[in-house]
């Protein structure tokens, strides 16, 4: 418990900062959308109609409505989605990391507890924080709602916030497995920790890039492979309005999770206490 709660307090600092941008972006985002919705619609559509193909996918709105609520936020969620991404990476690297970046893994290795039960609380420290951030950004852009007065559908457009406020919490989980598994294979080797993170962030810089290539392809089920290299794609922005769970993509992702934490259990209980 006492781990629990120093990894809690040491994360506190970033955990407000990313809360306070999120809050910033979810209100500025939804005053944009009114200033959307008070103009005319048409105009909006054949504006976005008249971009590439490729910079649609680059901005995230490919095959959406920015007229619409629901097209609107999937389009606002994809920005915070990959900042959240970002922040589940520095989540996990810290939380395997932080003994070694700070010179205190050996004092903290000889202490009376095992090294799982180290990893364990230091991961459940992880994944509250990862929650906080969610319940935060699902608490702020609930409350900006009434900001739109003209929005015919309230009750609709918060089920489309809180489906998309569970899709980036399933994603945070992929990416801070990934990072974990990533740094705690990484600290044995020498400049492990730079390797880790940098692995870790690349997955998000990857992920964003295949993402990007899939929704270029007009013919999605051809460019399967490429999705199945983007977790930001294992559920599509219309998956997520609708409320479809895509079930083998559901399984991929629950599949990397528990494969990525099982190796950073392992590499985490053979480190070596030897400084590299």
């Amino acid at each position: 418990m006492n781990i629990l709660i120093r990894e809690l307090r040491s994360n506190a600092k970033p955990l407000v900062i990313w809360s306070l941008v999120v809050i910033l972006f979810n209100v500025a985002g939804v005053m944009k959308f009114e200033g959307i919705a008070g103009g005319d619609p048409q105009s909006v559509r054949q504006l976005t109609e008249a971009f590439p193909k490729v910079a649609l996918a680059v901005m995230g709105i490919s095959d959406l409505d920015m007229t619409t609520f629901a097209g609107y936020y999937a389009v606002l969620m994809f920005y915070v989605g990959i900042m959240a991404a970002v922040y589940a990476v520095a989540l996990a690297v810290h939380a395997v990391s932080r003994e070694m970046m700070d010179g205190t893994y050996e004092f903290l290795f000889v202490r009376p507890v095992s090294r799982t039960a180290i990893l364990t609380c230091k991961l459940v420290a992880a994944l509250i924080d990862a929650v906080i951030f969610t319940v935060v950004d699902l608490i702020s852009a609930l409350l900006c709602l009434p900001m739109l007065d003209g929005l015919s559908d309230a009750s609709g457009s918060a089920m489309v916030v809180i489906r998309f406020a569970i899709w980036m919490l399933a994603m945070m989980l992929v990416f801070g497995a990934l990072a974990a598994c990533a740094c705690a294979v990484c600290l044995g080797t020498e400049r492990g920790l730079e390797r880790g993170s940098l692995i870790g962030n690349s997955a998000v810089v990857v992920a964003y890039c295949a993402g990007v290539a899939y929704d270029m392809f007009s013919d999605h089920d051809a460019s399967v492979v490429v999705r199945v290299l983007s977790p930001f794609r294992y559920a599509t922005p219309q998956d997520v309005i609708d409320g479809r769970i895509p079930v083998p993509f559901a399984i991929l992702g629950v599949v990397i999770v528990v494969v990525c934490f099982a190796v950073s259990y392992i590499a985490f209980l053979r480190r070596d206490l030897t400084s590299r």
